[in-house]
């Protein structure tokens, strides 16, 4: 017999979702802010109140934070924008492609079984299908 909760069986193993001070200051800010601003408000709202109701022995910690986030999603886009422009090759090489398949099939030319190997090959990652 076990001793946990059926609870606490069905999140054995999963990590637990811990707010840092920074995270919940940011939800308080922005719940405070939908409140008084309806119409919408800027990010850097959130940030500047979430950062500085912060207690000082705190804001170094988010300070630290703030930078890890901000590099990382650097990184990140800069990853999706090489991702981006690596999707954008595969594009317009398979224009190119599509573009001799249409003229063979046009005309009375045969379809080389290559020319169709190679439109699926670069079809198909595009298309979300293939790794």
């Amino acid at each position: 017999m076990s001793d946990l909760t059926d609870f606490e069986a069905m999140v054995v193993g999963h990590p637990q979702l811990v707010m840092t001070p920074l995270q919940a200051m940011f939800a308080e800010a922005e719940e405070e802010l939908r409140a008084e601003c309806p119409d919408g408000f800027e990010v850097h709202e959130i940030v500047e109140r979430a950062f500085f109701q912060l207690p000082e022995a705190e804001r170094e910690a988010a300070r630290r934070e703030l930078n890890t986030v901000y590099w990382e999603a650097r990184i990140a886009d800069e990853a999706n924008l090489a991702h981006s422009d690596e999707l954008q090759a595969q594009r317009q090489e398979l224009r190119r492609l599509l573009g001799r398949f249409e003229d063979l099939a046009q005309g009375s030319g045969m379809v080389p079984y290559a020319l169709l190997a190679e439109i699926a090959r670069l079809s198909l990652p595009l298309m979300g299908t293939a790794s």
